[in-house]
């Protein structure tokens, strides 16, 4: 058979090459999604700790544990009950509840090459 236009389809170097490019993107998607649905996980804690109706009456340090304890089941261990001064801000003023979560998390691709992911989170009632 004789094709007028020759031979058609993908090259060996262009499959190549096109594997290796969906093998990075699908390892960069592998080390972020966990990073990113943590940060779901603290965001949806925030707001369910603000939302609460006893809020107004608790002291920034109890809101703080509230935080905690609700991180603490939703498995976050970016946060805890030893660094949640070094990464979250509550204030309560006159019953108005402010939770500022500010973090970085550092995620390494290959060898000494890496991505940084800055969080600022925030929720009021």
């Amino acid at each position: 058979m004789h094709q007028p236009n020759g031979e058609r389809g993908i090259t060996f170097i262009g499959l190549l090459s096109v594997l290796v490019i969906v093998a990075f993107v699908a390892i960069i998607a592998m080390k972020l999604v966990p990073v990113y649905l943590e940060s779901f996980k603290i965001e949806k804690a925030m707001a369910s700790v603000v939302s609460d109706p006893s809020i107004a009456e608790k002291s920034s340090h109890q809101i703080s544990r509230m935080l905690t304890k609700r991180l603490d089941i939703d498995s976050v261990e970016r946060i805890t009950e030893r660094n949640v001064k070094d990464y979250v801000t509550v204030r309560n003023q006159q019953g108005k509840v402010t939770i500022d979560t500010v973090y970085r998390a550092e995620v390494p691709l290959f060898a000494n090459i890496g991505v940084v992911v800055d969080f600022d989170k925030h929720a009021e009632n």
